[in-house]
């Protein structure tokens, strides 16, 4: 029997907790069937030409990763006029930030790769589909398991207590619920550009379990954008909009969305409540995030380290005036290596201004070829990302890259068309 390992890395993609093999770091199943993919490309003699055209079309991803590797290369014998703060490392400073930039190398390879899979056959997002049926299956799974304090199983790699928030689990095979979140609004878009209506709304259904407001922002920025057309139509604003309007009225005065969106969103962070701890925990965070990156402006505090330099430009006690003991201990993050819950920070913060400026062309380069090539479906996917990532831990995942080559693939697809009109 052959195995196509294209689609087993596709089904596989979303289990980035679960089914993973603790090393140093949590070694994925589909990041196992990259590098045997990686493997099988190496081993052919010939360049073709599409991954010289992939090459030319990507030089500022690798200008961005020579930032990235220069970062810490640099950032490896820097001294600080302070000490770095003491948190748990895996290996040690310079071998925990270089597990880093092997990741971001991982990414890489991911997004070249996926460009190879769907330049070869675009059909094989359907594998993505079914691995993300999966996920939000057993996502529901853990989820409702919680609710009802059910016992539950557990696929191995998962930590002992998956994320939770008041007892209800959220993250699926994820570590936390925005990735999850992020991951469901992307195979929605997917699913969209497929035309298979039913599974993206179950996708995006599949987003209020994460619990996350960030997601249900950008799931909403999905429907609005692949559905405008309708929504702008003179017989639909009659029709529905009157009940839109009643429902929604409805939803603000519920509970949910005073304690998880506006509480979150509106409620000033000089005061910590049970609504807007996510919100004033963030703000600390990205403003450390910022002012690290505003000391360190040419490439930044390297891969990882943002967690080192976090006490040195942690200022809640500043910024938050009525705090609780609990508040202070969590905001000190004692023996705890802190993110800057946000991308765009993230990157400002440890690769600099130069890694921040080529990161932000590339997110919009691709949205507009996206744009240019009127995929509804994928370019809603894009703007639902770029919303996402200023309250996502990280862009070095998998999932993230694969998607970002989809509409360099549908316009190499495009141009061979128009090349070769009897293929």
């Amino acid at each position: 029997m052959k195995i196509d390992l294209n689609k087993l890395f596709l089904i596989f993609l979303p289990f980035t907790q679960a089914l993973t093999i603790n090393i140093f770091f949590p070694l994925k199943i589909s990041e196992i069937f990259l590098v045997i993919l990686l493997l099988f490309y190496v081993n052919k003699k010939t360049i073709s030409g599409r991954s010289i055209w992939f090459l030319n079309q990507n030089t500022i991803v690798m200008l961005f990763g020579f930032i990235v590797t220069l970062s810490f290369i640099v950032n490896i014998y820097w001294n600080y006029d302070y000490s770095p703060k003491r948190i748990p490392f895996r290996i040690n400073r310079i071998g925990d930030s270089f597990i880093r930039l092997c990741y971001f190398y991982i990414c890489l390879v991911s997004y070249y790769l996926s460009f190879k899979i769907f330049t070869k056959n675009i059909k094989y997002l359907d594998k993505w589909i079914i691995g993300a049926i999966i996920v939000a299956c057993y996502g529901w799974y853990l989820f409702l398991s919680s609710a009802l304090h059910m016992p539950y199983l557990k696929l191995p790699g998962m930590d002992d207590k998956p994320q939770n928030l008041n007892g209800l689990i959220r993250c699926g095979t994820f570590a936390e619920g925005n990735y999850f979140g992020a991951f469901l609004i992307l195979s929605a878009a997917i699913a969209f550009y497929l035309n298979k209506p039913k599974k993206a709304w179950f996708l995006l259904v599949t987003v209020i379990i994460t619990l996350s407001t960030v997601s249900l922002i950008s799931s909403f920025v999905l429907i609005v954008f692949y559905y405008r057309k309708i929504f702008l139509k003179t017989s639909f604003m009659i029709k529905f909009c009157p009940i839109i309007f009643i429902f929604l009225l409805l939803f603000i005065q519920t509970d949910y969305y005073k304690m998880n969106i506006y509480g979150k969103l509106f409620d000033p962070v000089n005061k910590v409540t049970r609504a807007n701890y996510s919100k004033v925990e963030r703000t600390i965070t990205a403003q450390a995030a910022f002012y690290s990156g505003l000391d360190n402006p040419i490439i930044g505090v390297g891969p990882a380290n943002y967690g080192l330099h976090y006490d040195k430009y942690n200022e809640y006690k500043r910024i938050v005036k009525v705090r609780s003991p609990y508040f202070n201990h969590a905001m000190k993050r004692v023996n705890d290596r802190a993110i800057a819950n946000n991308v765009y920070l993230e990157i400002w913060s440890e690769y600099g201004i130069f890694g921040f400026i080529l990161f932000i062309l590339f997110l919009g380069l691709t949205l507009l070829k996206s744009i240019k090539l009127k995929e509804d479906a994928i370019t809603g996917g894009i703007i639902s990302l770029i919303i996402s990532f200023n309250a996502f831990p990280s862009f070095i995942m998998l999932f993230v890259w694969v998607f970002l080559s989809i509409p360099l693939a549908l316009v190499w697809n495009k141009r061979q068309s128009i090349i070769n009109p009897a293929n």
